[in-house]
């Protein structure tokens, strides 16, 4: 049941504090028999796990026996049969990949591996703006009429019915690589591949587009018989989209991320190395480095220009050609975020004058850049703890909107009970798109925000945080900092640990570039500083006040000093304050 607030939507909401299920004994048991630290001990009780096999092939994912065997994967023997028919029938192959980082990373996977095989083929990426999510009529003929034998989708494909009906009306072969939910029968395909269809469950569906990929190349690795040819090279790719695509960090998808995290560190590749070198990524490549410096450049091609720019940076040889791209992708990402503030005031503004309209947000501009509404739809989520559409135009007289949800909330499902009002969409649980024309927007906020409301009715409305375990200030040490890296990568179904102090004495409170917040906390004997980041107050953040956190355990260096830092994920005033 949800939990009751007065809370107005239109208000900031700060995440309350919870802590998990503790188990005492289990804890030490895993601290003894594995030799870690008690609170990485606790962390992973917390999580549900014992001190068997399955921990430490957690903590130590090989490829080996940490990956589902391929044949597992329903269709896959067929869709490599298929394209070295092609390929052997001297026709070429037209690849057709999303524009985010899973469906361009996957993109090119393939494509890399049918360059180093000699197999004739082209990557096409639909522009965002013209051509809209998914395949496009105009560009499945444009394959036909120049010739290729065969289209290869990956990242979409599972709801483009009509457009693979007109591929093999022209006689083109077609293999659709899709993890999207199917809320049909299998698109009309020569091989559709996809863990969610009948007979399948690969990788219990968890797997993205790029991982579905890479197990493809797998597939045409045998069926070309190129042995030579190691398919742990592309795991740099293949960790791109796992980790930004937020699927699952656990089994496949995270040997996949662990190990291409690996790669990618040492990768061969021109234009990842450049890609690094403008961010100022030094040393191991870490989850972060991809989520929020990597990501979002490639992501930014997608959203401003086009995706293509991205393959030809992932599978360029050139370095001087791979250096220029990179420049631009990194000027597109600032430029991205520029756009991105002014649209997220915009919104927030129309929000907090709406007092109405309170279970699900709705914001709309036909001036709103539609290549970063989805990034503003999760800001809104962040910041008010509601479901959020955004909406700008790109055609005169049609809106396109994105969405995002808070956790139990099913986003495709409100947007179907909505659908007599949309154009199309489309999506899964946390995310999802539209089209809806001008004169229905209104219709489409009213019903929105009902089926928000009943939605919202049935699950928590106030957002927490769970804590992993209680510590006490003197157990945070930097060598702890550094043993929790062994648990990474962290993401969706691996979190970052979190950790709860109490009774912290606020020492000082500063804002950072008038966009962050630091504290200084201390326990009376022991100081922390602590950040919270994209906020710059909090109202239990107060001079000699004392206040319970939760937070993840970092360390900072800065002008050659290393320090402990707290990221603060909730702050509560202290029921009790220290002594």
């Amino acid at each position: 049941m949800a939990i009751p607030s007065d809370r107005s939507a239109s208000t900031k909401a700060h995440k309350r504090i919870r802590l998990k299920k503790q188990d005492d004994g289990a804890a030490r048991e895993i601290a003894e028999q594995l030799n870690l630290n008690p609170v990485i001990g606790r962390i992973l009780a917390a999580r549900g796990f014992e001190p068997n096999d399955e921990l430490k092939h957690f903590i130590s994912p090989t490829l080996k026996e940490g990956l589902p065997d391929p044949s597992k994967l329903k269709n896959l023997s067929e869709a490599c049969k298929l394209i070295h028919e092609v390929h052997k029938a001297g026709q070429g192959i037209a690849i057709c990949c999303d524009f985010d980082v899973d469906g361009l990373s996957g993109g090119s996977i393939v494509h890399d591996f049918f360059n180093n095989a000699k197999v004739a083929s082209r990557v096409f990426v639909p522009d965002r703006f013209v051509d809209g999510y998914g395949l496009n009529e105009k560009v499945v003929r444009q394959i036909a009429n120049d010739g290729y034998g065969l289209l290869l989708t990956i990242d979409f494909g599972t709801t483009n019915a009509k457009e693979l009906s007109v591929a093999r009306e022209l006689g083109l072969k077609t293999i659709v690589v899709d993890h999207h939910h199917m809320s049909t029968d299998a698109p009309p395909v020569d091989v559709f591949i996809n863990p969610h269809q009948s007979g399948c469950g690969f990788a219990s569906a968890t797997a993205c587009a790029a991982g579905l990929a890479w197990y493809l190349v797998l597939g045409l690795r045998r069926e070309f018989g190129l042995d030579g040819l190691d398919p742990r090279q592309s795991l740099d790719l293949a960790c791109l989209g796992t980790i930004c695509d937020m699927v699952p960090l656990i089994g496949m998808n995270r040997v996949i991320a662990k190990r291409g995290l690996e790669r990618l560190t040492d990768t061969h590749r021109a234009g990842l190395k450049a890609l690094r070198n403008v961010i100022g990524i030094r040393g191991a490549v870490g989850c972060t480095d991809v989520s929020f410096g990597i990501g979002p450049r490639l992501n930014a091609a997608g959203r401003l220009v086009h995706g293509e720019l991205v393959v030809e940076l992932l599978t360029t040889n050139d370095s001087n050609k791979a250096e220029k791209l990179a420049r631009q992708l990194n000027d597109l990402n600032v430029q991205r975020q520029d756009i991105e503030g002014a649209v997220k005031a915009e919104a927030i503004a129309q929000i907090e004058k709406d007092t109405e309209h309170r279970w699900g947000l709705v914001a709309w501009n036909q001036e709103f850049h539609t290549g970063v509404i989805g990034i503003v739809a999760q800001r809104l989520v962040e910041h008010f703890y509601r479901p959020a559409a955004v909406m700008g135009m790109d055609v005169p007289g049609i809106f396109k909107g994105s969405v995002r949800g808070i956790k139990g909330f099913s986003v495709v499902d409100a947007l179907a009970a909505c659908s007599t009002y949309l154009i199309k969409y489309g999506g899964h649980t946390g995310a999802g798109g539209f089209s809806v024309r001008e004169q229905d927007l209104l219709n489409f906020k009213e019903a929105f925000n009902a089926e928000c409301e009943r939605r919202l009715k049935e699950i928590e409305t106030v957002p927490f945080v769970d804590a992993d375990t209680e510590a006490d200030l003197s157990e945070i040490t930097i060598p702890l900092v550094s043993e929790l890296k062994n648990l990474a990568p962290f993401g969706v179904g691996n979190p970052n640990p979190h950790v709860l102090v109490r009774n912290l004495r606020v020492v000082e409170v500063r804002d950072i570039k008038g966009a962050h917040l630091k504290t200084l906390l201390s326990d009376g004997k022991r100081f922390i500083s602590g950040v919270m980041w994209r906020q710059t107050s909090h109202p239990a953040l107060t001079p000699n006040s004392y206040v319970d956190i939760v937070f993840r355990p970092e360390v900072s260096t800065y002008q050659g000093t290393t320090e402990l830092q707290a990221n603060l994920q909730a702050v509560e005033a202290s029921v009790t304050q220290a002594l």
